[in-house]
């Protein structure tokens, strides 16, 4: 099991993170989704030291061990990830954004682009601005769609303060986290996360620590999801890779394609009945087209 550490930041802010894998692999920085925390990442940490990765699992503000950031944005976080670079001693990182982590691991490629050397982004949401977009969510569920139709008529504070409660259960505990979890699984979810031992565990520790330290991680980041970006997606100018599932509602492969044209380099990888679990599912091979290239 990985040691959490912790890096007081410049500002006395705390981040927590994971370090794992091989010590001297090409490092990676896994982005979290929402809610989840450094910990909802495939539960084989033994994966990554086999691919020759050095995995940096990072909490969010607000998630897990981080402390919150209520004036915090997705530059801020990537300004955050690169203090904690320079604190591991690490040149440039190759950062693995899943779901909501998208925004923020494009973010440090378009702030920090010198400190980047490739991105990966699995399943990845879009920011607000992707929505008025012709057909965007034309295969999206209904949460996607409840955060674009209440994103617009409340703001980033009303659409964050109304969903905030449908996502985690708080106050939580471990089993209220995993019963939540399994609440969230259709058959096919089902079956992806029982081909990998532990990480319905995995996805459940996520929820946990999503609320470790109450609700204003969560609804800061539901808040980002909804305010216009402190960075210019035109600025992440190094390669992106962009994994997507056909049968993806959370995140439809349109996501990835309004993505593919938004970004200057990027590739998209659409695979027939993935779904938004595709980081799982995928791990080895993203991690393996991270660090090959």
């Amino acid at each position: 099991m990985a040691t959490a550490e912790t890096l007081t930041l410049p500002d006395g802010r705390t981040l927590g993170f994971d370090d794992v894998g091989d010590p001297a692999g090409v490092p990676v920085l896994f982005v979290h989704g929402t809610p989840d925390s450094r910990r909802a990442r495939h539960p084989d940490d033994r994966l990554a030291a086999g691919a020759g990765v050095r995995l940096v699992a990072v909490d969010r503000p607000g998630f897990g061990l981080s402390t919150p950031h209520p004036t915090g944005t997705v530059g801020s976080f990537a300004d955050d990830a690169i203090a904690l670079a320079d604190h591991l001693g690490i040149a440039s990182w190759r950062p693995f954004a899943w779901s909501a982590g998208a925004t923020y691991a494009l973010a440090l490629g378009a702030r920090h682009p010198s400190r980047v050397a490739r991105c990966a982004v699995a399943a990845g949401l879009v920011p607000f601005e992707a929505y008025a977009t012709e057909g965007i969510l034309d295969d999206a569920d209904g949460g996607r769609h409840l955060v674009a139709e209440l994103g617009a008529e409340l703001g980033p504070t009303g659409l964050a303060e109304m969903a905030a409660p449908m996502l985690v259960p708080f106050p939580c505990d471990l089993p209220l986290a995993l019963e939540h979890v399994a609440e969230q699984l259709t058959p096919d979810r089902q079956a992806a996360l029982d081909a990998i031992p532990g990480a319905i565990n995995a996805l459940a520790a996520g929820v946990l620590d999503s609320a470790a330290q109450g609700m204003d991680g969560i609804v800061r980041d539901l808040e980002l999801q909804v305010e216009a970006p402190d960075v210019s997606w035109s600025a992440a100018t190094g390669p992106v890779d962009l994994w997507y599932g056909s049968r993806d509602t959370t995140a439809p492969p349109a996501f990835g394609e309004w993505w593919a044209g938004t970004l200057p380099d990027a590739t998209l990888h659409v695979f027939p009945g993935e779904g938004h679990l595709i980081a799982l599912t995928r791990w080895s091979a993203i991690l393996d087209a991270l660090t090959s290239a």
